[in-house]
């Protein structure tokens, strides 16, 4: 944090390079007797995955006879592929990711989702916020050119024509907007927004989910056949259990998990600052009225009816609503949302 790549093709980018050395997500036992797995995170280490931190630090995998190894995503990582290949059983993608991945014959499937609300915002200074839809015309918008589709969608679902806005090529930097040669720029709510408040800058984030744009994101994606073999399917059952576990701890004290993602990745770069806040920010995008009421990383069926016409925008052809299955959180969920 802050990272100046765009990280869209990162959420999903079934296409990419697969990172090498990560652990098979066989069904072979540790020396312990716990099942070796490998979760593949969507981007490189910090507090964005610090309820799995907190699920992995204080042993919540180990009681659920899990030996999980947690690999880091990066710009030349891609989620979906080490799932599809087997080097990974579950990875944190997004909708439209993983509608792009199967249109190529990936053969996966959605079971949850991390954020309620896509982080997707346009970050505009304080002293010349952009609040609504409307404040982009005539403004000039910095966007990285995969986040182009996304940030025209937005304008077409909020009726606005993309030449009423001047799209400014940008390399998910901050400084084309300090620097006044844009407006705002397209960016996540949990990373630019949090990079400038540490630099003392003041920011105004308009999160585009407010405003009709919403594609699920952070997405627990596996494969479907895992979830048709007995194994694998009980290992996914008790992985997104101890992940949830996790977020829960983590909800009530997200400090505690910035503290652990500096201490447990002390090469990673992170500032400890910055983590926290971070830390707090997401909180925002990660729980609502629903995961309150059935549990975190919940998804309904009126979700998946706006995904699928949002994928119509986005020029995604081919997804049904089978692209998402519930019955895993079903399982994980039926004594009740804090199980």
């Amino acid at each position: 944090m802050p990272q100046l790549l765009t990280r869209r093709t990162l959420l999903g980018g079934f296409g990419l390079v697969t990172a090498g050395g990560l652990l098979g997500c066989g069904t072979d036992s540790s020396a312990s007797g716990r099942d070796e797995i490998t979760y593949q995170l969507s981007w490189t280490h910090s507090v964005q995955f610090g309820g799995t931190y907190i699920a992995q630090d204080r042993g919540l995998f180990d009681d659920l006879g899990l030996a999980v190894s947690l690999a880091p995503g990066g710009p030349n990582v891609a989620g979906d592929a080490n799932t599809v290949s087997g080097a990974a059983l579950m990875n944190i993608s997004a909708a439209d990711g993983v509608a792009r991945s199967n249109a190529e014959g990936a053969g996966l499937v959605i079971i949850g989702a991390q954020y309620q609300k896509s982080p997707a915002t346009i970050l505009s200074l304080a002293e010349a916020p952009l609040r609504q839809p409307q404040d982009l015309v005539g403004k000039k918008i910095g966007v990285a050119g995969t986040d182009t589709p996304g940030l025209t969608a937005f304008l077409t679902i909020n009726n606005l024509a993309e030449d009423q806005v001047e799209f400014i090529p940008s390399q998910y930097d901050p400084a084309v907007l300090t620097a006044s040669q844009v407006d705002g720029i397209y960016c996540f709510y949990n990373d630019l927004p949090v990079a400038l408040d540490v630099q003392g800058i003041e920011g105004y984030s308009m999160l585009l989910a407010d405003f009709g744009y919403n594609p699920m994101s952070q997405t627990y994606t596996v494969l479907r056949s895992s979830l048709e073999d007995e194994v694998r399917r009980d290992q996914i059952v008790r992985l997104l259990r101890g992940d949830a576990q996790g977020w829960q701890l983590y909800k009530d004290d997200p400090q505690a998990a910035a503290e652990l993602a500096v201490d447990s990745y002390p090469d990673a770069g992170l500032d400890l600052e910055t983590q926290r806040r971070q830390a707090e920010v997401q909180l925002d995008i990660m729980f609502s009225e629903a995961t309150e009421e059935n549990g975190f990383g919940w998804f309904t069926e009126e979700q998946v009816e706006n995904n699928l016409e949002l994928f119509t925008l986005l020029g995604i052809d081919g997804a049904t609503a089978e692209l998402w299955d519930h019955s895993i959180l079903d399982e994980v969920y039926r004594d009740g949302p804090s199980a």
